[in-house]
C-alpha cells in the first residue's frame, strides 16, 4: 500500500511505500527533514500527526511523554503509515538550518574506476548520521595527514553512507594515503557540512551542469537530489576531462540518460576540442595553447554550451571546476544571456 503524506507548514508532499518509515520516504523524495540519528535515539525527527492514521511504530530509545503522545507526536524515523497523513514537521530551508557536525566514520569500501581516481565510501555510526544538503562539502580528518575539504558526492537521502571522489596527485600526502594506505574499516573524522553550492528547488528552469573531472562529485549529488525531487525541467550535464578516461562514472551518467526523459549527458575531452572552440575562446580573450588543463577544459565546455544553446536566458547553470578561469567563463555565459543570479558556482574548486 502506498500512502501520501502532506507536510505542514511547507505543503510538501511525499509517498510512503510499504515497509518504509516516514523519514526514509521523505528523504528519498528529496525533502530536507529535521533529523539526526535515524534510529530512534535523539528525537530530532519528531512530528505531529494532524490527520490520518499512523501505522506500525518501531521500538525506539527516545522517550515521548504522555502529553506528546496524546497530541499525536511521533518519531518519523520509527513510524510507518497506515493511511494518508497530514503531519507538522520541521524542515531545513537553507544552510542556516543545518548544524555543523563532527563524527567518526569508517571506510566501507574503496573503489577505483580508473587508475587516477579513487571513490571513497564512508559509513557513519547508525546513531549519528550526517545531515547535509546536496552540493555541500566537509572536512576529512585522517591521523597524521593535514585535513582536507572534499565535496560530498552522494545524495542526502541517506546520510549514513557518504561518497567522496579523490584524484591521484603525485606527492600529495592526502591522495597518497587514500591510494596506498587506506583500507576498509579504517577511521576517518568528518566535520561539516559547509558551502552554499545548492540546487534551487523552487526553480522550474532548464538546468545546465558544467563539471571538470572530479568536480563532478558535488554535481553528482545535485543531480541525484534533483532526481529525488522529480525535477521536470530539462537537465544537461557537460562533463569535461583531460582525456577519455576522465569520465570515470560515465556509465552512471548514461544510466540517468536512459532512465530520464529530461536528462542529457555530454562527455567532453579537452584534448580533442573541435577547432571552432578557438573562435569562441577568442571572445573570452584567452590564449588556448597557454591554458592549463583545468582552464582549457572549462573554457571549451563553456564554448560548447553557448554554441549549442546560444540564448541562455531562462536557464540555471551550475559550475564546478573553473579554477583560475572562473571570471572568464562567467563573462562568456553572461554575454550570452545568462542572468548572473542564475549562475551557481562551487567555491571549493578542488579536484584532487
Amino acid at each position: 500500500m502506498t500512502a501520501r503524506v502532506t507536510v505542514l507548514p511547507s505543503g510538501h508532499r511525499f509517498s510512503v511505500e510499504e515497509g518504509e518509515t516516514l523519514l526514509e520516504a521523505a528523504l528519498r523524495s528529496g525533502l530536507n527533514m529535521n533529523y539526526h540519528c535515524n534510529s530512534g535515539s535523539c528525537g530530532e525527527c519528531r512530528a505531529r500527526v494532524v490527520a490520518g492514521q499512523p501505522g506500525e511504530r518501531l521500538p525506539h530509545d527516545f522517550v515521548l511523554g504522555e502529553a506528546a503522545r496524546e497530541q499525536g507526536v511521533v518519531l518519523m524515523c520509527r513510524t510507518r503509515a497506515a493511511t494518508d497523513l497530514v503531519i507538522e514537521a520541521r524542515e531545513a530551508h537553507g544552510v542556516e538550518d543545518i548544524p555543523e557536525q563532527s563524527l567518526e566514520t569508517q571506510v566501507m569500501k574503496l573503489e577505483q574506476p580508473v587508475d587516477d581516481v579513487m571513490i571513497l565510501h564512508l559509513r557513519t555510526p547508525r546513531t549519528r548520521t550526517l545531515r547535509f544538503l546536496a552540493g555541500q562539502h566537509v572536512t576529512l580528518h585522517i591521523d597524521g595527514i593535514a585535513p582536507r575539504s572534499k565535496s560530498i558526492a552522494s545524495c542526502p537521502c541517506n546520510g549514513m553512507f557518504l561518497q567522496f571522489h579523490v584524484r591521484r596527485v603525485p606527492g600529495d600526502p592526502f591522495s597518497d594515503h587514500v591510494f596506498h594506505v587506506l583500507k576498509p574499516r579504517h577511521k576517518i573524522g568528518v566535520q561539516g557540512p559547509y558551502g552554499e553550492f545548492l540546487f534551487d528547488e523552487a526553480s522550474r528552469r532548464p538546468v545546465i551542469f558544467l563539471a571538470f573531472e572530479t568536480g563532478f562529485a558535488p554535481v553528482k549529488s545535485l543531480i541525484e537530489h534533483a532526481i529525488a525531487l522529480e525535477y521536470e525541467a530539462p537537465m544537461q550535464l557537460y562533463w569535461i576531462a583531460r582525456d577519455q578516461h576522465g569520465h570515470y562514472l560515465a556509465n552512471h551518467c548514461r544510466a540517468w540518460q536512459d532512465a530520464l526523459d529530461n536528462f542529457r549527458f555530454h562527455p567532453l575531452v579537452s584534448e580533442a576540442a573541435p577547432d571552432w572552440t578557438r573562435e569562441m575562446l577568442e571572445e573570452m580573450v584567452l590564449p588556448l595553447d597557454d591554458l592549463d588543463p583545468v582552464a582549457r577544459g572549462m573554457a571549451q565546455a563553456a564554448a560548447q554550451v553557448v554554441a549549442e544553446l546560444p540564448a541562455l536566458e531562462g536557464h540555471d547553470v551550475y559550475l564546478s571546476g573553473a579554477g583560475s578561469l572562473l571570471e572568464a567563463v562567467r563573462g562568456l555565459l553572461l554575454r550570452h544571456g545568462l542572468p548572473d543570479q542564475r549562475l551557481f558556482v562551487d567555491q571549493l574548486l578542488r579536484h584532487e
